[in-house]
């Protein structure tokens, strides 16, 4: 990410004209070109992974100078060893004129251990539910977090001995993990467990992905196109070899709590903004809806060649958007 920060009313303007069509969208809307097998998508970004789902979802924040901020997630299988892994990415899409400075301390914080207990509660199927982290969560839950984490914020920058942004991301996500809110009580068959907290600005902060590893990708799944994103976290679990945990693995709601704090003179922010995404990969695959061309001939898709990397394994999602009816090894 950029030293400095700079955004302007127009950028503001080009990331409301191209708002989503729904709280989470997949690679229908972003644009993935086709896998080899033209049923399928394969969206490989740069060096970091190759992806046949993904999910896209704005931060929600109050803060014009935030607008526009995203969460992407990409999502694969791989066998090996006679193992099956389930791995998950996680990309913060940043406006192209949004340069976040290290004087604007940033954490995000992963709820993986919450996933498991997590659904959008509407009659569709995993692959097209879609919606807010209200809807997955309940809304006096992510009340109570978003306030719980403003306060503890708050109370580390007042510290005589202020922390660091990577120390204050940790201490946060410790401190998240120890206590459960009562208001989150009714959460159940996940855990209150297995956070990951990470900085997303000073000394150490994940860097977004550069043009010449962007030349490298078929896909960039962030709208509008324009805008950067950075590779920040990355999740496995291990799985068996049945359908069910496949689709379980595949399209779990992954809650992400995204903090923005002064951390000293020039900040974006004088108050903590904190808010909660929910984001989780989507289907249909673009590639087997009537319509889809295979992404090369558009300019802005990211496409320039599809290449198919030998060390992701894409779940086939064929006629029906329900199940995942086969994965396979490039």
């Amino acid at each position: 990410m950029r030293s400095t920060l700079t955004i302007t009313a127009l950028a503001v303007a080009a990331v409301q004209a191209q708002d989503l069509n729904q709280t989470i969208v997949g690679c229908v809307e972003v644009e993935c070109p086709a896998a080899a097998d033209n049923v399928n998508d394969n969206c490989s970004i740069a060096d970091t992974g190759s992806f046949p789902s993904i999910g896209l979802t704005r931060v929600p924040t109050s803060n014009s100078a935030l607008s526009g901020l995203s969460w992407v997630k990409g999502f694969n299988i791989t066998d090996a060893n006679a193992q099956r892994t389930f791995h998950s990415s996680f990309y913060l899409g940043t406006p192209a004129d949004l340069n976040l400075s290290n004087w604007t301390g940033a954490c995000a914080v992963f709820l993986h251990g919450v996933s498991g207990s997590l659904s959008f509660g509407q009659n569709k199927t995993a692959a097209t539910a879609e919606g807010t982290c209200a809807d997955a969560m309940g809304s006096s839950c992510v009340d109570a977090l978003v306030l719980r984490v403003r306060t503890l914020v708050d109370g580390y920058v007042k510290e005589d001995d202020r922390p660091s942004i990577s120390d204050t991301c940790a201490r946060l996500q410790k401190d998240l993990e120890d206590g459960k809110d009562d208001a989150c009580a009714p959460i159940d068959g996940g855990d209150w467990t297995d956070f990951v907290g990470v900085a997303l600005t000073g000394e150490g902060a994940p860097q977004s992905l550069s043009q010449q590893q962007n030349s490298s990708s078929t896909c960039w799944p962030v709208i509008p196109k324009q805008d950067e994103l950075t590779l920040v976290s990355e999740y496995q679990t291990t799985g068996t070899d049945l359908v069910e945990d496949a689709e379980k693995a595949q399209w779990a709601i992954t809650p992400v709590l995204t903090v923005f704090y002064s951390a000293g003179n020039g900040s974006l922010v004088t108050d903590v903004d904190a808010s909660l995404s929910c984001v989780k990969t989507m289907g249909p695959a673009r590639a087997s809806l009537d319509t889809m061309n295979d992404g090369l001939d558009d300019p802005d898709s990211g496409a320039a060649v599809l290449v198919l990397s030998r060390s992701w394994v894409p779940i086939a999602i064929v006629a029906t958007i329900a199940t995942i009816l086969n994965s396979y090894i490039f």
